[in-house]
């Protein structure tokens, strides 16, 4: 949605703007004369959009976030009212992550999906066992938040080499966060499973 929205800003603001003339040597590129009309016309649509949006950029400073991952996490809230004298807003609300080279969002969940950039996030030195089980699970509540009209199904547990961090239920099929990990609780694997075998559940 933030992408969709940006794109459609983007395409507000640009002008076309026309290069002319040609000499007997080559082509010769010269500025048009509408080109500051065209200057003054995008400052008033940035103006107008300005006045319309305000973006906000808070990180998360929980220590469960700082300790486990090696970045910095921000909301970013976006708000756009009275574009048309509505006095309705609307809100839209994401979750990046700013690797210090670029800011990214977090690998989006559809179906079965590996997390190998959440796992590269992961401070080497930070070990998955009972004792910091539950600042992951805080961890992931930041990150990948559930749903408010969803119940509170979470749970997390450790079987055969592995942590499940249960996310979400419908019926007796659970979903969520399988991490396998090595010998002393290193991160080697991160994937969300739409369900869980039995033999995987606890």
């Amino acid at each position: 949605m933030f992408d969709t929205y940006s794109s459609t800003i983007d395409n507000m603001a640009k002008i076309n703007k026309k290069t002319i003339g040609s000499s007997l040597k080559g082509f010769i590129f010269i500025a048009p004369a509408d080109a500051q009309n065209d200057t003054e016309t995008e400052l008033r649509l940035d103006n107008f959009i300005n006045k319309s949006c305000t973006t906000n950029y808070n990180q998360i400073t929980s220590e469960s976030v700082q300790n486990i991952l090696k970045h910095d996490v921000f909301y970013i809230t976006q708000e756009t009212k009275n574009i048309y004298g509505e006095k309705e807003k609307e809100v839209h609300e994401f979750i990046v992550v700013d690797t210090g080279l670029e800011v990214k969002r977090f690998e989006r969940i559809k179906t079965d999906t590996p997390l190998p950039e959440l796992r590269s996030y992961i401070r080497e030195d930070f070990m998955l066992n009972e004792e910091s089980a539950p600042h992951f699970q805080t961890l992931l509540d930041y990150i990948y938040p559930i749903a408010d009209w969803k119940p509170d199904k979470r749970e997390f547990f450790f079987k055969n080499g592995k942590w499940y961090f249960l996310r979400d239920a419908y019926f007796r099929t659970k979903q969520g966060f399988e991490i396998t990990v090595g010998p002393k609780g290193k991160i080697t694997h991160i994937c969300y499973k739409m369900r869980w075998d039995e033999y995987e559940s606890k």
